[in-house]
């Protein structure tokens, strides 16, 4: 699994292995070294698959509370869910995923989640 993340050296995007991304790095670019940043620190950085790492839901939960996020849901999260779908190009990114029920995971699928929450009945 690959983390991408924006060095923080000189800003472009640069990928290490999830389970490196601990390790210093020297960027190319300014010669800098550096550690790259954490989801925390960089919520719109991504791992290169749909699944993510035990450590990004635990910031999303941090973040976003542990209940579904679907207006009117009170039930505890059960999965995260990508707003924008990975099958349309989102991310698997803090920005990105956020806590949902399964039923509301199921029912939205690959939806874009605003048309798919305008819809619901």
């Amino acid at each position: 699994m690959k983390w991408n993340y924006r060095c923080p050296e000189c800003g472009k995007w640069h990928w290490v292995d999830w389970t490196e991304r601990t390790g210093k790095y020297t960027c190319n670019v300014t010669q800098g070294t550096y550690v790259p940043p954490s989801p925390m620190e960089q919520r719109d950085a991504y791992v290169d698959t749909h699944d993510w790492p035990p450590e990004m839901e635990q910031v999303v939960v941090s973040i976003k509370g542990r209940f579904c996020t679907v207006p009117g849901c009170f039930k505890a999260y059960q999965t995260l869910d990508h707003r924008i779908a990975w099958s349309n190009g989102g991310k698997t990114s803090i920005e990105n995923l956020y806590p949902m029920c399964n039923k509301h995971n199921e029912s939205k699928g690959d939806s874009d989640y605003w048309s798919w929450l305008a819809a619901k009945p």
